[in-house]
Formats: structure tokens, sequence, C-alpha cells
């Protein structure tokens, strides 16, 4: 059997309209909103030619500033079950995602099909929600999502390292750093936190804080690493949710701490908003950076998140992210090397209302 996916045309919805009709019992998509769809500059439509027949149909939506796309409806025709259309589509809608510059592909599914959840989890989909009485007929929806990756393979010279605790996520870029530019330092759990207590802001909102940009670059250059600090704000950093004036105060010595330290090194400060050409020209010579992100896109929470800059392939940076969902059945595969559209890098590389951007370029240092 000869397939061949292209775009959908206006003349395709009598077919797709009749594919609906026999696959879907309820929630179907009518004849005007195919057409609508098809025309609309923020889907794309792709339909299965199967020895000259439509044999299915996937459709992919994209809001607009969003790094995430959505697969909005995908369906093989009757005759076809089983013969790989619908996988077919549903690379293909991931191929139409990835082009069009989106980092995540999310979709409903029946709880009660479990054929589709099937399909779905044997392609790296991951379990991400579950929305009660989501269908027409009351059925519950189960919520996935896949990171995409086109082809870019997940193996780098650059080691990947996971954090174990979930306040870890700057020392553990640093030591990948690390091990990166001295391949005798071996990651471990031990040196984790020995690197975040000497790098911590020490609180948070509850529980044990996060790094900053200053002792994360203290702490490159106590290991023997060149570091570069651009912050966006001059003054302590990640105060605005400590209520505690007793928190707020040690926060600020321990940042007081850390750039007078950073001072003492001579490391380069610049106070600005770092650009896609700082993060780029930096890779671009051999050098490594710690970027601040907000963790919403990546795994859900309005957090201070650090990820590593490893390259960039003239569109996408691309990251290590050393939080791995584990309950969401995600793995280091899903992790690491992941490429990251440059428009939804700079969305993404910037936290809290004011837009604090931070990064710290690490590098190997001269010695001459």
């Amino acid at each position: 059997m000869s397939v061949r996916i292209r775009p959908a045309h206006a003349s395709d919805i009598g077919a797709l309209v009749a594919i609906e009709n026999a696959v879907f019992s309820t929630d179907r998509i009518s004849r005007r909103s195919f057409r609508q769809l098809i025309e609309r500059e923020t889907a794309e439509t792709l339909v299965a030619e199967a020895d000259g027949a439509i044999a299915g149909y996937c459709m992919v939506l994209f809001r607009k500033g969003s790094g995430v796309a959505r697969l909005y409806s995908i369906a093989a025709g009757p005759h076809f079950a089983g013969s790989g259309i619908g996988r077919a589509l549903l690379l293909a809608a991931e191929e139409a995602a990835f082009e069009n510059d989106r980092l995540m592909l999310r979709l409903e599914v029946r709880e009660d099909n479990a054929r589709a959840i099937s399909v779905y989890e044997r392609n790296g989909y991951r379990r991400i929600g579950r929305e009660t009485d989501y269908y027409a007929d009351g059925m519950a929806a189960l919520r996935y999502e896949k990171t995409l990756r086109g082809n870019v393979p997940v193996n780098t010279r650059v080691p990947f390292y996971e954090q174990t605790c979930e306040f870890t996520c700057g020392p553990c870029c640093l030591m990948m750093a690390m091990a990166y530019f001295d391949p005798s330092f071996v990651p471990d759990p031990v040196r984790e936190i020995r690197l975040w207590r000497e790098a911590t802001t020490v609180f948070m909102m509850s529980g044990p804080g996060g790094c900053e940009p200053f002792g994360l670059a203290v702490a490159a250059r106590e290991f023997g690493l060149s570091a570069e600090i651009l912050v966006s704000f001059h003054g302590a950093l990640f105060l605005q949710s400590v209520r505690s004036e007793e928190k707020r105060r040690v926060m600020e010595l321990a940042q007081v701490d850390f750039r007078l330290r950073a001072e003492e090194f001579g490391l380069p400060v610049s106070y600005r908003s770092f650009t896609l050409d700082d993060v780029r020209g930096a890779l671009g010579e051999g050098k490594l950076v710690i970027v601040l992100v907000s963790g919403f896109l990546m795994f859900g929470k309005k957090v201070p998140h650090w990820v590593l800059a490893i390259g960039d392939d003239g569109d996408h940076i691309m990251l290590h992210d050393p939080w791995v969902e584990d309950e969401r059945g995600e793995t280091k595969a899903d992790a690491a090397n992941i490429p990251v559209p440059y428009d939804i890098f700079m969305n993404m590389a910037q936290f809290g209302r004011d837009g604090l951007r931070a990064a710290i370029i690490i590098g190997k240092l001269d010695k001459t």
C-alpha cells in the first residue's frame, strides 16, 4: 500500500466528514468546522492518501505566542485500521508542530480508548493530567504531551546529569559544565548538595532555596572555570515571594557575600538583559551557558529554574534540563539536548513579573 501525507484541501471535506462519522459517535467535527480549520492560519490539517483514496487525517492547532501545539483530532478510516495510517499521521503531526517552532505537542484522548492510549504511549507521549466530563457523553479525557525533537539526537559531548532534589537545578547545570570541561570530574549527589550549599539563596517560598547567578559563578570559578555573569537586576534576587523579614534579611546577606566574592575573583558582570546573540556568541566560542528560565513551559510550575544551553543549530538553542519528570514517565532522553526555537527560548528565559533575565557563561579559564 502506497501512503502519501499532504495538506488537506477544501475538495477533501466530503471524505473527511465521512471518516469522522464512521469513526466517532460523539464530538464530531462538522463540515463547516472542517472548512474553517483547513483555511485557518493557526491550524494545519493533513490527510493520508492510500492508493489514491483518503485513508485518514490529523489536525494540529497552533496558538500564537505559545511553544505548545495541540493535536486537535486524528482519525484513520475504519477500512484502514491496523495499517499504520494512524502512526504515520501522528508522526506527520509531530513534524508539522516541530516545523512551526513548537517545543511540545499535547493531546486529549478518551479514557476508554485503550487502543489510542497504547499508540500514544508507545510513541513517547507522557500522561500529564485527567479532565472529568470532557466529552459530550460525559467520558473523561486523559491529557498527554511529548517533547518534540525533530531529528536531533539525544547524545551530545556535554554529559547529562539528572537532579536528585527539587532545588538543585543550578548545581546540576554547573556539574554538567564541569564534566564537559574536565572529563575527570564525575557528578554525583554529594557534589550536587555541596555546590547547592555553596551557591544557595538559603530560602524560597518554603523549604530550601534555589541558587542565584553570583553564587553559581563563584562556585564555577572556585572549580577553575571562567564565569561571566549577565543579570538584568541590580540587587538581591528572588525576594518577591518571601514574606518573612528575617528570611529576606538572610537572603540579602547571602547574596551580598556572593557579590563580594565575585568581585574578589574579578568576574565580569553585565547588569543588563542578555540577548540571543549573547548566548549564541558564547556557544560559538565553545562555552556553555547556565540560563534562568520560568519552569512553566518545562514542567508546568511558575518557579525559577536553571537549564544549561549546550548548542546552537541555527534555529534552536539546545538545552540540557536537569529536571526529569519521572512520575510522568519522562526519561533522560526527554530532558537531554532539547531543541528550543529561538523565540520560545527567549520567551521562557525570564522569570517573575519584572521579567528577570540571568545567565552565567562558563568556559575554560585562560591561565596565560
